[in-house]
C-alpha cells in the first residue's frame, strides 16, 4: 500500500512540475511581447517566481495563481519591475512599473 501512495505523490509531483514549466514558458513570452509592444528592453531574458496561491477562475474551479516578477530598461540605464501574473495557464497581467504599475 505504501508503495503505491509513494508512486502516486510521485506522479503528482511530476504533473506539478511540468504545469509549473509551461507557465514559465507562458509568462516569460507574454513579458517579451510586453516588452516589444511597449518598446522597452527585457533584461536577463527570464522572469522569476515571486508568489503562489489557489484561486478560483471564472468557472469557479480551482486553479493555482502564479506571480512572476522581471526586470526592464527603457534607457539602457535604470532598471525597472514588471509582473506577469497567471491563473492556471491562462494570462491575467503584464505589468510594467512605469507603464501600467501594479496598484497592490
Amino acid at each position: 500500500m505504501f508503495e503505491v501512495f509513494m508512486i502516486f505523490a510521485v506522479v503528482l509531483l511530476v504533473l506539478y512540475w511540468q504545469a509549473g514549466m509551461r507557465a514559465k514558458e507562458i509568462a516569460v513570452r507574454s513579458a517579451g511581447n510586453e516588452c516589444t509592444s511597449s518598446d522597452v528592453q527585457l533584461l536577463d531574458q527570464t522572469v522569476h517566481l515571486i508568489k503562489v496561491s489557489m484561486s478560483r477562475d471564472s468557472s469557479k474551479q480551482w486553479r493555482v495563481w502564479r506571480e512572476y516578477q522581471f526586470d526592464y530598461t527603457e534607457d539602457g540605464q535604470t532598471r525597472y519591475r514588471g509582473r506577469v501574473t497567471l491563473l492556471g495557464p491562462r494570462l491575467l497581467r503584464v505589468a510594467l512599473e512605469t507603464r501600467n504599475p501594479v496598484i497592490h
